[in-house]
């Protein structure tokens, strides 16, 4: 019983070194073995219309048709669908421009007018002018000297008028131009009327308007008294002499 065992197990342990010697040799064999079962199995089931590949198929003869035409011909080609129309593109529509609002223009500013000037106490030449900052020869002195007013030539007896609203401030007879009358004004203005005749017509204190008569033309004003008659007229702002060809219309 025991010999048994003992080669039972030899036997075994041969195998085991056998295995371990010749396993890859064994493996690869059994590889190749199942590799050529399965290309004979895929040989095997390929379909009857891949067999037959190769051989000579039988003419197809169609009823009524020439045997002189093709199999191509017989068939009918698939009806090709016309291409439908290129779509026309639609233009861009160009967008109408929204007009900007008009700006409306700012009203033209009017220039201050200049204040008008009130009508001349009398009408007529300026014969002897304003000058304050030059000289004029004066024929009845026989000198060049300044001159702080305007001397209007009119005939004697003319009228002559107030040329703005005011109060009569002073009549008197002066030594050097004569008849003479001062009237005070608004704005700190006044005006002075020389080389009158007698017969002035307003007293101090008397409330005039413009183009009221104070007194009429003369020659008493011995300064001018080489000059034909007129009138000696002067104006004053805050008791600074003026040119009065700026507040009145001279000739």
């Amino acid at each position: 019983m025991e010999e048994s065992n003992k080669t039972t197990n030899d036997r075994m342990e041969r195998f085991r070194l056998f295995l371990r010697n010749n396993g890859f040799y064994i493996a690869l064999v059994v590889c190749l073995i199942v590799i050529g079962g399965a290309i004979l199995l895929l040989a095997l089931d390929k379909p009857e219309e891949e067999q037959a590949e190769g051989l000579p198929s039988e003419p197809i003869v169609i009823v009524g048709q020439s045997e002189d035409e093709r199999l191509n011909e017989v068939v009918s080609a698939p009806t090709l669908l016309p291409f439908a129309p290129a779509k026309t593109p639609t233009p861009l529509t160009t967008p109408t421009p929204i007009p900007l609002p008009t700006a409306t223009p700012e009203p033209t500013k009017k220039p201050a007018s200049a204040p008008s000037k009130a009508a001349p106490p009398v009408e007529g030449e300026i014969i002897f002018g304003y000058a304050v900052d030059k000289l004029l020869y004066s024929v009845t002195l026989d000198q060049w000297t300044t001159h702080a007013a305007v001397d209007i030539k009119a005939d004697a007896g003319t009228p002559v008028k107030c040329v703005f609203a005011g109060t009569v401030e002073r009549v008197h007879q002066d030594d050097a131009l004569g008849y003479t009358v001062t009237v005070s004004h608004a704005n700190g203005r006044t005006t002075l009327y020389a080389n009158l005749g007698e017969d002035i017509r307003v007293k101090v204190g008397d409330r005039l308007n413009a183009g009221d008569v104070l007194g009429t033309v003369g020659t008493s004003a011995i300064s001018e008294c080489a000059l034909p008659p007129h009138l000696h007229f002067a104006i004053t702002v805050d008791g600074a002499v003026k040119d009065p060809a700026k507040y009145v219309r001279l000739g």
